[in-house]
């Protein structure tokens, strides 16, 4: 069974990245929250000052912005601006260039594959841009209102996948037929693991429960995440 664990957004240690590419190079700091099984499926908190470099992308990676503004500028011309709540999406041989203008914070989530780039894409789903929630369906005996999701970004072969989920104060159970690795950014949840204990989870936390986990999970507010799922 795989052992749920949490990212305290607050208070975990920052790792400096040696050798930053750019045009200064400024610092940059990471924070590792999980890696698959597989090493296909990696997330975590990364931390950049000011600076300007170019990327072309070796796999695909989904990152939530959480602070921290910059722009980013794609191969094709577009000038993509980034702030506080935007996703930005670029997949397998996607190419452009950071320039981030205020120290920024982002939580990603990378997918390694070997399909080749079927169309390489850069493309920010933006904090105000209007979202399609779908409402999910209740387990039996749930009767605290349903909860909402929107899918952001799925691989081709179905196995990566990113989205939010937002929902009322409810306590229920859970067991994972996949990895779930998902960034708190509203709530406050107690989540109880099968094997014993409690976790706090807060806004900025970070949470994995991975495939084969299970556990209670008890929202005492309302809960808004940013979710990554990963079927191994």
């Amino acid at each position: 069974m795989g052992r749920i664990t949490m990212v305290d957004g607050s208070s975990a240690a920052w790792s400096p990245l040696e050798g930053s590419p750019g045009e200064i190079p400024s610092p940059a700091w990471e924070i590792e929250a999980s890696t698959s099984d597989d090493g296909r499926c990696e997330t975590g908190l990364w931390r950049r000052e000011p600076d300007t470099w170019a990327f072309e992308r070796p796999y695909d990676e989904v990152a939530l912005i959480l602070s921290g503004a910059a722009t980013i500028e794609t191969a094709d011309g577009r000038t993509l601006a980034l702030g506080p709540g935007d996703v930005l999406i670029t997949t397998k041989g996607s190419k452009g260039a950071w320039r981030i203008s205020d120290t920024l914070t982002k939580f990603y989530a990378i997918y390694r594959h070997d399909d080749p780039p079927a169309d390489p894409d850069v493309r920010v789903v933006g904090t105000d841009e209007p979202l399609a929630w779908a409402v999910l369906e209740n387990p039996p005996g749930d009767d605290a209102p349903p909860g909402e999701e929107v899918v952001i970004s799925r691989s081709a072969d179905r196995r990566f996948a990113t989205g939010f989920w937002r929902r009322a104060p409810e306590t229920g159970t859970f067991e994972r037929t996949y990895d779930e690795i998902a960034l708190i950014q509203e709530g406050v949840v107690d989540v109880e693991p099968t094997d014993g204990g409690t976790l706090a989870v807060r806004s900025g936390d970070v949470l994995v429960t991975p495939m084969g986990s299970s556990g209670v999970w008890r929202a005492h507010e309302a809960v808004r995440k940013f979710w990554v799922v990963y079927h191994a």
